[in-house]
């Protein structure tokens, strides 16, 4: 045994032995002083192991409102997710209603076609759509959507189909403006760096009263377009020195555009238009 606990020992039995050689009150007050002195002690002890009891429960508590948050923050994504994809089928059911709409309306056959690829460095130029020649497409047939002109059909193949879009500069069509006598030819601005192209409405009168926000629609000149398709809206206008230039906003939202409409010739539905058609071919 080490020296000082052998000291300490010594004292504690020396302590121990004076104290029962006391007289009953002095062993009292001998007790009495030794609990006052370590009372302090006693009740720092009991107040840190009550705090640490009410620690361990708060953490057990925090732990059960952390596991809730979790539970409600996955319910609250899910629900979410729930949301949002009712609001893509409402979107969906809106928009097959309008293109049903679109085709009851029409005055003349359509034939439904989804864009299916386009360039992203170039999509206000071409798209494809999921029509060619076995759906009866053809070249140069116009192409629609139900805000107004999309463009017209370039290159079919048996089963797809490429659209210059009217965003192109080789999509020339001949417009009108709504309520003037003004009419042109517009077509789409080469090397536009705005993300929505303009389209450039030409050989306007050079004092043309033109003012933002007129419509521009579809003269039917040339055949190859029908009349009064909606091209769009007058954004600004210069006069020049031979003739004046509109720039128009499109109709068509070509950034979103996924359901197209190829106007194409009515099928022969009965046996007497077909043999009509045959014998006008036979007389050419």
């Amino acid at each position: 045994m080490k020296p000082q606990n052998l000291i300490a020992l010594l004292l504690f039995i020396v302590g121990a032995v004076w104290a029962l050689t006391r007289s009953e009150r002095s062993v009292r007050n001998i007790q009495s002083t030794y609990y006052r002195a370590i009372s302090p002690f006693l009740k720092g002890g009991a107040a840190i192991e009550t705090k640490a009891s009410e620690f361990i429960q708060e953490v057990e508590h925090s732990k059960a409102l952390e596991m809730k948050y979790k539970l409600a923050k996955e319910e609250l994504d899910q629900k979410r997710m729930e949301v949002a994809h009712l609001r893509k089928l409402e979107a969906e059911n809106t928009h097959l209603n309008q293109a049903l709409k679109f085709q009851e309306n029409i005055p003349f056959h359509v034939l439904a076609a989804k864009i299916i690829r386009r360039q992203p460095s170039t999509w206000w130029h071409t798209v494809t759509i999921d029509r060619g020649d076995k759906h009866g497409v053809g070249v140069q047939l116009p192409v629609l959507s139900p805000e107004g002109l999309v463009g017209k059909i370039d290159a079919p193949s048996k089963d797809t189909s490429t659209v210059i879009l009217l965003t192109d500069e080789k999509c020339q069509v001949s417009a009108k403006v709504e309520g003037t006598p003004e009419a042109g030819i517009i077509s789409g601005l080469r090397d536009t760096a705005e993300e929505s192209p303009s389209l450039l409405l030409r050989f306007l009168s050079k004092d043309a009263n033109l003012k933002p926000g007129m419509l521009v629609f579809t003269t039917g000149r040339g055949g190859l377009f029908p009349p009064d398709i909606l091209l769009g809206t007058i954004k600004t206008f210069a006069p020049g020195p031979l003739y004046g230039e509109a720039l128009v906003e499109p109709a068509v939202d070509f950034t979103t555009l996924q359901t197209v409409f190829v106007k194409i010739p009515k099928p022969l539905s009965s046996a007497r238009e077909i043999g009509a058609a045959t014998a006008n071919s036979t007389k050419k």
